[in-house]
């Protein structure tokens, strides 16, 4: 049986443990025919790493040929460009480790790094006048000031031509995962300022001649913070438009069924187009090679959200959380199965992203928690091109439910995260009983109940089941069947499906609590309450009926009439 080898984003590492491979070598044909500089922002978790150290043994130049690495995959059927194998000197970074609490830990580190970097090159020595020899060995000693850090990748390209007399390949993974850390915590101005001189300084046009390719990855094109805003040879290949790299990154329709075939799980199609399927690069169905690779490897557990717990969705809720009520709605319709219809930023910042839902769309979408298609002119501008936006599968649903229930726990007190549980977790009505009591002793005035006391309890219930508007939709006395109900609760997603038909009662000490649960549950019964609920597609079996009872201070619960009074 062939065999994944999970986690390792190597090339000749799983080349040379016989991993099961993809093939995507025909993306080094496209580097070779393109852009000077190209820009390929993916969603984390795509095979970035792995095309990235593919390229990187394809065009490196070494003592021991890799050569052998490619034998048999599809760029060996083009001699035109493997003739390309081996001949470039290669400066590859990744930026995946850099990211730091703060913008002085950030120096650190690209300070270490290229300390290994440019030791890495200590040949080139033998070729530097005195005044680049000494700032070669202070970087090459961890003794690099700012300014040495400054100008060190663009150094390092110049004296790797000198010496090599052949331009230079740079590859760049994950050029943004540093900037995300200092957005959160708080350095991002003074990262995207190095990072200008630093990474878009070493690879603007007036090094031409010594740069043959550079290929940078990252999640965002961060094009306003002008970090690329020399680079006149860029070439950015997003996901949102077709080009010939769409496809090169996560796996295809076509791929998917191979895979599962070589892996005798040809009948397990359906299960991971519902899982891991949904995404729409230029005109080509991907599926998440992460989850896929994950699902086959551990089968035959059940699939479930691989690809959500390789790191954390902090930012993601940040960003929902403080959207506001409009992206709340927007949320909501999200989570019922409808799509948004939207224009995708491609220049996204992160200082722009909470000043619009347009801005937080399009950063869901380019960190993989959206798909995009479908493109059309707006109708209130022509020139503006908009995109349905929709959850593209189950694993991504499942961070969106991570999501309310965060949102949900995050900003209630405990007694309220009881209450809210009853109706999302469909606990018995015992619970809602306890629960409710507890709160009401706590957070209810007598003095108010003594005055309208159904009314005022009413009222704090349904302030409590404000904390569910996302997933429910909340009606008060509204009319239903053949007369008002007090509460109705209808759900918004396949994930929560019980609906609710809530009846309040206000007794006297001395009345029988049964004979007034009986009389709030035929009500229920009677006037048809349910209707307003079943017409919304939630089938009786799936709808509770719970009479709630007030009796001074203290609250029963019943959802079924007793047999005898």
């Amino acid at each position: 049986m062939p065999q994944f080898r999970i986690g390792t984003d190597d090339f000749k590492e799983l080349i040379d443990e016989g991993g099961y491979f993809v093939d995507k070598t025909l993306i080094i044909r496209e580097i070779i025919e393109g852009s000077k500089v190209t820009l390929l922002p993916r969603p984390r978790r795509f095979g970035k790493t792995l095309n990235m150290t593919m390229l990187r043994y394809f065009f490196e130049k070494t003592e021991i040929s890799n050569s052998y690495l490619f034998e048999g995959l599809e760029i060996a059927q083009y001699p035109e460009y493997m003739k390309h194998q081996g001949q470039y000197p290669v400066i590859y970074l990744s930026l995946k480790d850099f990211k730091r609490a703060s913008f002085e830990s950030f120096l650190a580190a690209v300070r270490t790094e290229m300390s290994r970097l440019f030791s890495s090159f200590s040949v080139l020595l033998s070729s530097l006048d005195n005044g680049k020899k000494d700032r070669f060995l202070r970087i090459c000693r961890e003794q690099a000031d700012v300014d040495d850090l400054y100008g060190s990748l663009k150094e390092l390209i110049l004296n790797c031509y000198q010496y090599y007399q052949k331009p230079v390949v740079v590859i760049i993974d994950e050029y943004d995962a540093p900037m995300i850390e200092a957005w959160t915590n708080g350095y991002y101005e003074e990262i995207s300022q190095f990072m200008r001189f630093w990474l878009g300084g070493g690879l603007k046009h007036d090094n031409a001649s010594s740069l043959y390719r550079a290929v940078i990855t990252g999640i965002l094109r961060i094009a306003k913070e002008s970090i690329f805003s020399e680079l006149n040879n860029l070439k950015i290949c997003t996901t949102l438009l077709p080009n010939t790299l769409a496809h090169q990154f996560g796996f295809t329709e076509e791929e998917v069924e191979k895979i599962l075939i070589d892996f005798h799980l040809i009948d397990q199609a359906k299960t991971v187009r519902e899982w891991y399927n949904g995404y729409s690069f230029g005109t080509k169905t991907i599926y998440n090679p992460w989850s896929v690779s994950n699902y086959i490897d551990n089968f035959p557990a059940p699939p479930g959200p691989h690809w959500l717990n390789t790191s954390s969705n902090a930012l993601i809720y940040e960003e929902l959380n403080g959207g506001g009520l409009e992206i709340k709605k927007d949320l909501e319709r999200l989570l019922s199965g409808e799509e948004l219809r939207y224009p995708i930023n491609e220049t996204i910042t992160f200082r722009d992203i909470g000043k619009s839902p347009v801005n937080i769309w399009s950063f869901l979408y380019y960190s993989g928690y959206l798909n995009a298609d479908t493109p059309e002119w707006a109708e209130y501008d022509e020139t503006l091109l908009t995109y349905s936006l929709k959850i593209p599968n189950q694993e991504i649903a499942v961070a969106y439910r991570q999501f309310v229930n965060y949102t949900l726990e995050d900003r209630v007190q405990p007694g309220v995260k009881q209450f809210i549980s009853v109706f999302l977790e469909d606990k018995p009505s015992i619970v809602l009983e306890q629960v409710l009591q507890e709160l009401t002793l706590t957070l209810v005035s007598m003095y108010d109940l003594a005055k309208l006391p159904e009314a005022v309890f009413h009222a704090f219930v349904l302030g409590l089941l404000a904390n569910l508007r996302i997933v429910y939709e909340i009606r008060s006395n509204t009319e239903s069947g053949y007369g008002r109900a007090d509460i109705l609760m209808i759900p918004k997603t396949s994930r929560y499906q019980t609906g609710y038909i809530i009846e309040f009662k206000s007794i006297g000490l001395e009345e029988n609590i049964e004979e007034a649960c009986t009389r709030a549950l035929t009500q229920i019964h009677k006037n048809v309450y349910h209707a307003a609920v079943h017409n919304a597609g939630i089938p009786p079996q799936q709808v509770r009926s719970l009479a709630i009872i007030l009796q001074g201070k203290r609250i029963f619960v019943r959802e079924k009439i007793p047999d005898k009074l």
